[in-house]
Order: C-alpha cells, then structure tokens, then sequence
C-alpha cells in the first residue's frame, strides 16, 4: 500500500524532473543558435564588394545559420542541398516530454540585423562621409526564440487536493501541425526568453598590399590612396577648398603672365603637377623605406616617410626594436 501511495508521487516528480531537463536543453539550444550565428560574422570577407547588401555574405550567413538550427540544434545535420529537417521532416524530434519548434506564434528562427552607424560616428561631416563609404561592417545583432509544448506531462494532478496546474495542456498528434495552429499560445506554448548578441565589427583595416609611386592614383577602395584622397579633396575640407581656389587662380595668373603655356589645363594634369589631387608616396619594404625618384633626368633616393628625422629618428628605432611575429613580439604568443 505505502509502495502504490508512494508511486503516485514519484512518478510525476520523475516526469516533471525530465520535462524541466528538456526545457533547460531546448534553452541552451536556442543560446547556441543566436551566439554561434554572430560569430560566424567574423569570418566574413568584408573586402569583398557587396552586391546589393551591407557587405558581402551578410545575407548569407545568417541564412545558412538557419539551414543549421532549422532542427533547433546543430548535431543532426543531414548536410543536404534540400535539408529535410528544415523541411516538414518530424524525425528530429525525439525529446521524451517537450518538443521545441521555431513555428510558434512568438518565436523566431535566428535573424541578424546591421546598423552601420550605431557605433564610431562623431556626429563630424568629414568623418560620416568617409564612415559611409569605407565602413562595411557595424554592430550587428542576432536573436532568436524558441517555443516549447508539453507532450507528456499531465495538465493537473491530485485535483481533488489542489487547483494548482502542474504544466500548461498536454499535446499529441504533429508537432508542427501544433505549432502552427490557430489558438491561445498562453494556454498550452512555454515561450522560451529571447536570446540576443551582438557583435562590433570594425572593417576599415585594409588586407591588400599598398605600394604608389608618387604622381600616381587609384581610386579602388581597398587602397589606401583612396581613403586619403577621401579627406584630402573633401568639400568638408576647410584647408583644401581654400587650397582649389588658389590653386585655379595660381595657374590662371601664370597663363595670363605668359609663365605656362596657354593650352595649360589644370584639369587634365596628374597627382603632383595638380595640387588638388593628393599625391601620395608608399613604399612598404623591409628595412629603410627608401625609393628613388627620378629628378632631372637622374634617380635620386629619398625616404618615403619620417624614418630618419637626424634628431631621436624614432620610426628608424621603433622597427629596429620589432621581432617578427605579431604586434612586435620576440616569440609566439607573447604579451609584450
């Protein structure tokens, strides 16, 4: 008698034991769905030119984050073009008491957003412009929620004792069908909390090898001439509006004082005869960063940046004092 007493206890304790294990579980899978999708945004190629979105792949990846979690979790992929599991498959549902589904009126599949101007705008013109038009990446925000029916565990128990629901309404028959159904999701849905991150992506650090010559340009934007040239002619630019028009004025004066020839036209010279275009000079190498410059019919040499000053020459002490690996370091890993 106390075994059969005992029993009608134990087993509903045992029952909502693996019910609240299921929920933890279809919880944790929803965390992973929203933090693994982010990350993913990491490995973007933010140098690749987007083709008809923010940057290229943003669509992508959070699409293909979808295809993974479409079963809510990452480990019974079937890895197929067609997946069936995003499809009306149910062979993935193979939890003993609650069954999660992304199909519930108040859930979501992973979905990410980009704002490319939340984070590192100054509120500065100059800086929006070239944020705008070298900034592919942003603070970008994924989130997802999962929703989960009870398919076991009985409504109420020992009514006669208590008016106290053990758990919201038992259900049978098609998990997807369910969670598509026309009805009240209070009365028989556990709407799981919301999972939300969010990602800072920083993409203006540029991949490609720079080298120019002076005298030349190259309005790609990967290049680091363009993204000088960006400020250097900006309108925003007090220095350089100035500059144009004393510049046009100069030549001017020198055609009409007979000093340049009167087929001279400014707009068809290059970087270095026309100072309203930036001519510019960079030759990274190992050691001195010299090049020559012809000058007169002779190659002259000169350094292409502040290497030596002949006063402290601190660029010339600063990548003596560099080992070869990253940041300067003299072994791998190290802090300093």
């Amino acid at each position: 008698m106390e075994t059969a007493l005992c029993m009608l206890v134990i087993i509903p304790v045992f029952m909502y034991a693996i019910f609240l294990d299921d929920l933890l579980r279809h919880s944790l899978d929803a965390q992973e769905t929203a933090v693994s999708t982010i990350w993913d945004y990491t490995t973007a190629d933010y140098a690749a030119k987007p083709d008809g979105e923010s940057f290229a792949g943003f669509g992508q990846i959070q699409g293909l984050a979808r295809q993974t979690y479409c079963d809510h979790e990452s480990g019974l992929d079937s890895f197929q073009t067609v997946p069936p599991e995003c499809d009306n498959d149910q062979s993935h549902h193979q939890e003993l008491v609650a069954h999660a589904c992304w199909l519930h009126p108040g859930a979501q599949q992973v979905q990410c957003t980009l704002n490319q101007q939340a984070v590192g705008s100054y509120g500065v013109t100059l800086h929006a412009a070239y944020m705008s038009r070298f900034n592919r990446g942003g603070l970008i925000r994924c989130s997802a929620r999962n929703g989960v029916q009870n398919y076991l565990l009985p409504k109420t128990l020992f009514s006669e004792f208590s008016q106290v629901d053990l758990a919201k309404e038992t259900k049978s028959g098609s998990i997807h069908h369910n969670a598509t159904a026309n009805r009240d999701v209070e009365k028989d849905t556990y709407l799981l909390p919301w999972e939300r991150i969010a990602l800072v992506t920083d993409t203006w650090a540029l991949t490609r090898e720079q080298s120019f010559e002076p005298g030349q340009s190259n309005n790609d934007e990967e290049r680091v001439y363009a993204r000088v040239s960006q400020l250097y002619t900006n309108n925003d630019n007090g220095g350089y509006s100035r500059m144009k028009e004393a510049a046009e004025a100069l030549v001017s004066a020198a055609i009409g004082d007979k000093l340049l020839s009167d087929d001279m036209e400014l707009d068809k010279q290059g970087p270095g005869d026309d100072p309203r275009k930036l001519s510019m000079s960079i030759k990274p190498q190992n050691g001195a960063p010299t090049q020559d410059i012809k000058q007169g019919g002779d190659n002259s040499t000169y350094f292409n940046n502040e290497w030596q000053d002949w006063d402290q020459d601190n660029n010339k002490a600063t990548y003596e004092a560099r080992a070869q690996y990253y940041m300067g370091c003299s072994k791998p890993g190290c802090k300093k």
